[in-house]
């Protein structure tokens, strides 16, 4: 159970957050910019971003980074693994399915509310959908830009926490 936090603590939380989103968003740019890691794992990447930024801050973005890394585990697993490129749609599925699992078995535990689960998973799926058309969809900057300003909104955002968990 994630114990009652204070207003200062809920602040400092989500400072820690920022900051480790914003340094998430960076380690991910250099790892699919410059270095070798394949655009196939930015599902996975941004959610274990988010699984360690909830881990140092805000725990409510666990389950939102548990449910990325779930479907970015298929991804990799169809795209650059054993998995056949024929099976798409079910694997991403199913690793959705066991993100969204994950996510709520922490949520129970610490009574967090899967509201951010369930508009990540909705969230992911049109972007891929989008994917097809929208070449900007499937380029690293943009993911990088929008972790990096997650990670803002993080650090801005007025603490009012009616939820301890949140």
């Amino acid at each position: 159970m994630c114990p009652d936090r204070t207003s200062a603590r809920a602040g400092l939380a989500d400072r820690t957050s920022g900051l480790a989103l914003l340094a998430g968003a960076g380690l991910y740019a250099a790892a699919v910019g410059i270095g070798e890691v394949t655009f196939n794992a930015t599902p996975l990447m941004i959610g274990l971003v988010a699984i360690g930024a909830g881990i140092v801050g805000r725990r409510a973005l666990v389950p939102i980074g548990l449910t990325l890394a779930g479907w970015g585990t298929a991804v990799l697993l169809v795209a650059d693994g054993p998995l056949p490129d024929n099976r798409v749609a079910p694997a991403y599925l199913i690793g959705m399915a066991v993100g969204l699992f994950a996510a709520h078995l922490v949520g129970r535990a610490w009574k967090i509310p899967l509201t951010g689960s369930i508009l990540t998973a909705f969230n992911g799926g049109l972007a891929f959908y989008l994917a097809y058309d929208v070449d900007a969809m499937g380029e690293w900057p943009l993911w990088a830009v929008l972790v990096a300003a997650w990670g803002l909104i993080e650090l801005i955002r007025p603490t009012q926490s009616p939820h301890p968990a949140s």
